[in-house]
C-alpha cells in the first residue's frame, strides 16, 4: 500500500510539474492522427483550424513504379511537347526519355558526365552536367548534340562566380540555371547561351551581429569585415505565364519563392512545408513540391497548403512512400511522377475522387468565379468540415452576393482576418447609415439630461442625500485606498511616498488589484475582437494564463528588491508589492476600453487601437520608473541602473527555476524507474 501511494504520488508530482512550470506548452505536428486511404501507406493532412495539420481524405494514391536501370538519379521532368518524361540519370552519366507508361524510348549519354538537371522546348533536350560544368544541348529528332554552353565569358558575369550548373527551366524567355554556389540568384542566358544577369538572389538572414555592426560601424569599417553570403537557389521551375519559382533549402521562413518579371518575390506559401528538394507547377498555377525526406506538398496558386502526404518515416518500405526524392513532375491531367535517388525508381501517383473535387473547387475559387464554386466548396466541406479554405472560399461568394454577415462568420472560421475586416466594414457602414440619426439623438439626450442634473443639483436641495452618502463612501478608508490609483497617475512621487510613510493603500486593496490584473487577462481573451486578438479562446489554458500572468509580475518584485536591498535601496518588498500594482493603474482603468475599441475597429484603423496600447503601456512605463526611483530614494542614473540589473536578476530566477525543475523531473523519473524495476 505504501509503495503504491508513493507511486501515485511521484506520478501526481511529475504532472503538477509539467502543468504548472512548463511556461511554453508544444504539440508535435505528427502527432496528428492521419487518415489514410484504402491503397495509400500514407496519410494526407491538410491545414486546419490554429495553422495546424489535420487529417483530410487521401488526394493521391500511387499507382505504378517505373524502373530503367537508374542509378542516383537527381532531375525528372514532364516533356509536354513529345508527352514524354526527361531523366538525368546522374550515375549512369545519361538522359533518360520514357514514354508516360515507363516504356524506354531513348538513352542518351554524349558528352556527359554527371547530369543533374535537365529541360526542354520544342525541338532541344537541356542538360545540365554538373561534373562537366557545361550544359549541353541535345536534339529531340536525332538525339545528337546540337551545343554545349560553357561558362559565360563577359565581364558582367563576375571574375569569381562559379558556373556549376546543377538545375535548369528553359522558356522562350532563355535558359535560366541554378549553378552550385551562385550566391547572386538564378543565370539567366539566352537561347544561344550569351549571359543576361542574375534573378531571384536570396537575402542574406539578418543576425543580432550585423544589426549591430550595421549600426555601429562605420562603412570602411563594415566593408573590412568578411559579410555573410546570401543562401544560393537550390531549384527552380516556371509556369506556364513564364513566371519563375525557387526553392532554397535550409531557408526556414520561405523555401519556395514566386518572382515576377522583374524578379521580385510576389509570393511565398504562409504554411512552410521544411527540406523541400523540388516544385513543379500545374496549369491552374496550383504547386507541388516534394521534400528530401519524402513528403508531397500540394499549395494552390495563394500558396494556401491543399494537400500533405507521403510517410516520412526511414522505416517505411511499403509501396508509394518516398525514401529520398529528388524530383517531381506532373502530366496535364494532374497525374503526379516523383523520383527517388535511393530506391532508382520513379513512382506515379493518380488523383482521387476528392482531390479532383477540391481542384475543380480552387479553379473557381482561384478564377474569381466565388459564387459559382459555392457547390463544390459546400460538397467539400460536407465531407471534411475542417478543410479551412472551404470556409474562406465561401464567405468571398457570400461577399459577393451582399450576404455579409454569413461571410462575417466564415472569415472568422476561415481565420482569414484580411477579410473578416472587409465583411466588418460593411457591416459597420450599414449600421452606422441605419442607426447615426438616432444615435446623435440619444447622445443629445443624455448631454441634455446631465445638464438638467447639474442644474438641480446646484439650484434644489433634491440630491443633498445621495451626495451626502456619495462623500461618505469617498471618505471611507478601503474605498480610498481602492481609488488610490486615480491620484497615482497624477502623482506618482507623492503617490509612493504616502505608501511608505502615511499607508496611503495596503496590502488588502493591493491584493484585491491582482486579481483585478489576473482577471483582465481572462476577460482580454473573451472581449478582444477577432482582428487584434492573439489568443485563440478554445485553446487557451486558464491556469497557464493565470500563472503566467502572475509570475513574472511577482519574479520582477522580488528581483528588483534583492537588488535594491544590494545596492542602497530603501524600499521594502512590503511597499514594493503595492506600489507595483498601483503603477499598473493605466491598465487596470484603461484594458476594457481597449477591448471593447477592438471590436468595432477594422485593420484599417489598426494605428488608433495600436497607439491607444502604446499610450496606456507607456504611461505604465513611466509610473513604473517613477515608482522605483522614489520608493529607492534613487536619482534618475541610479534607477536605470536598478532596472537593467534587476533584468538580469530576473533572467537568472528563471534560469534557477527552470534548472531545479529539470533536476526534480529527473529525480522523479529515477525514483519511478526504481520503484517499476523493484516491484
Amino acid at each position: 500500500m505504501v509503495i503504491t501511494a508513493l507511486g501515485k504520488f511521484i506520478k501526481y508530482g511529475q504532472t503538477f510539474l509539467s502543468c504548472f512550470l512548463l511556461l511554453t506548452p508544444y504539440t508535435p505536428l505528427d502527432s496528428v492522427e492521419m487518415a489514410y486511404g484504402p491503397s495509400a501507406p500514407y496519410g494526407t493532412m491538410t491545414l486546419g483550424p490554429n495553422n495546424q495539420l489535420v487529417a483530410t481524405q487521401t488526394a493521391y494514391e500511387p499507382t505504378s513504379l517505373i524502373t530503367s536501370d537508374f542509378q542516383n538519379p537527381q532531375d525528372l521532368c514532364y516533356d509536354r511537347f513529345a508527352n514524354q518524361l526527361l531523366v538525368a540519370d546522374t550515375g549512369n552519366s545519361r538522359l533518360v526519355v520514357l514514354d508516360t507508361d515507363g516504356s524506354l524510348i531513348r538513352e542518351i549519354s554524349a558528352e556527359l558526365t554527371t547530369p543533374t538537371g535537365v529541360s526542354f522546348d520544342e525541338e532541344y533536350y537541356y542538360v545540365a552536367d554538373k561534373g562537366a560544368k557545361v550544359i549541353n544541348v541535345y536534339d529531340k529528332v536525332d538525339g545528337t548534340l546540337s551545343q554545349t554552353i560553357k561558362r559565360p565569358e563577359t565581364p558582367l558575369f563576375g571574375l569569381s562566380s562559379p558556373f556549376v550548373p546543377t538545375k535548369i527551366a528553359v522558356n522562350p524567355k532563355g535558359i535560366y540555371l541554378v549553378s552550385e554556389g551562385a550566391t547572386k540568384g538564378v543565370i539567366q542566358l539566352n537561347l544561344e547561351g550569351e549571359f543576361i544577369g542574375y534573378v531571384g538572389a536570396n537575402r542574406t538572414p539578418m543576425s543580432f551581429g550585423t544589426f549591430l555592426q550595421e549600426t555601429f560601424f562605420s562603412e570602411q569599417q563594415q566593408e573590412s569585415i568578411l559579410k555573410a553570403a546570401p543562401p544560393s537557389p537550390s531549384n527552380l521551375a516556371f509556369n506556364e505565364q513564364g513566371l519563375l519559382y525557387t526553392i532554397t533549402n535550409g531557408d526556414a521562413h520561405a523555401p519556395i519563392k514566386k518572382l515576377n518579371t522583374l524578379g521580385h518575390i510576389i509570393m511565398s506559401p504562409s504554411f512552410v512545408v521544411p527540406k523541400i528538394s523540388a516544385v513543379s507547377i500545374d496549369q491552374s498555377n496550383n504547386i507541388y513540391g516534394v521534400t528530401s525526406d519524402g513528403q508531397i506538398v500540394i499549395y494552390d496558386s495563394y500558396g494556401d497548403l491543399l494537400f500533405l502526404f507521403g510517410e516520412d518515416s526511414e522505416y517505411s518500405e511499403r509501396f508509394g512512400n518516398l525514401k529520398s526524392p529528388t524530383a517531381i513532375t506532373l502530366l496535364d491531367n494532374r497525374t503526379l511522377f516523383a523520383l527517388d535517388s535511393e530506391t532508382n525508381a520513379i513512382v506515379s501517383y493518380e488523383t482521387t475522387d476528392f482531390a479532383n473535387l477540391v481542384f475543380e473547387a480552387v479553379d473557381y475559387y482561384s478564377d474569381g468565379l466565388y459564387v459559382e464554386g459555392m457547390p463544390l466548396w459546400e460538397e467539400v466541406l460536407a465531407l471534411n468540415g475542417m478543410f479551412i479554405l472551404s470556409y474562406r472560399a465561401l464567405a468571398a461568394a457570400n461577399m459577393k452576393l451582399g450576404n455579409y454577415a454569413l461571410a462575417l462568420e466564415q472569415y472568422r472560421l476561415a481565420e482569414d482576418k484580411t477579410g473578416y475586416s472587409e465583411a466588418f466594414w460593411q457591416i459597420r457602414n450599414e449600421w452606422i447609415q441605419t442607426y447615426l440619426l438616432k444615435l446623435f439623438l440619444i447622445l443629445f439626450a443624455l448631454v441634455i439630461i446631465a445638464i438638467a442634473i447639474r442644474i438641480i443639483y446646484r439650484r434644489t436641495r433634491l440630491l443633498d442625500k445621495p451626495s451626502l452618502l456619495l462623500r461618505r463612501v469617498k471618505q471611507n478608508t478601503f474605498v480610498q485606498q481602492m481609488t488610490f490609483g486615480l491620484k497615482f497617475q497624477k502623482q506618482p512621487t507623492d503617490s509612493v511616498y504616502k505608501i511608505k510613510y502615511e499607508s496611503g493603500a495596503g496590502v488588502l486593496t493591493a491584493s484585491i488589484l491582482y486579481v483585478w490584473f489576473i482577471a483582465l487577462q481572462i476577460i482580454g481573451i473573451f472581449m478582444t475582437g477577432f482582428l487584434f486578438s492573439t489568443r485563440n479562446v478554445y485553446n487557451t489554458q486558464i491556469l497557464e494564463l493565470v500563472f503566467l500572468s502572475v509570475a513574472p509580475l511577482f519574479l520582477w518584485i522580488i528581483a528588483n528588491y534583492f537588488v535594491s536591498t544590494v545596492s542602497d535601496g530603501e524600499g521594502k518588498l512590503k511597499h514594493l508589492y503595492i506600489s507595483t500594482i498601483y503603477s499598473l493603474t493605466p491598465y487596470l482603468i484603461g484594458a476594457i476600453p481597449i477591448f471593447l475599441l477592438s471590436r468595432i475597429l477594422t485593420l484599417n484603423e489598426q494605428f488608433i487601437y495600436t497607439f491607444a496600447n502604446i499610450v496606456m503601456y507607456g504611461w505604465c512605463a513611466v509610473l513604473l520608473f517613477k515608482n522605483y526611483q522614489e520608493a529607492h530614494d534613487y536619482t534618475f542614473g541610479k534607477t536605470i541602473k536598478n532596472i537593467l540589473l534587476t533584468a538580469v536578476c530576473f533572467v537568472f530566477f528563471i534560469l534557477a527555476a527552470y534548472i531545479l525543475y529539470m533536476l526534480t523531473k529527473e529525480l522523479f523519473d529515477y525514483i519511478a524507474q526504481v520503484l517499476r524495476e523493484v516491484f
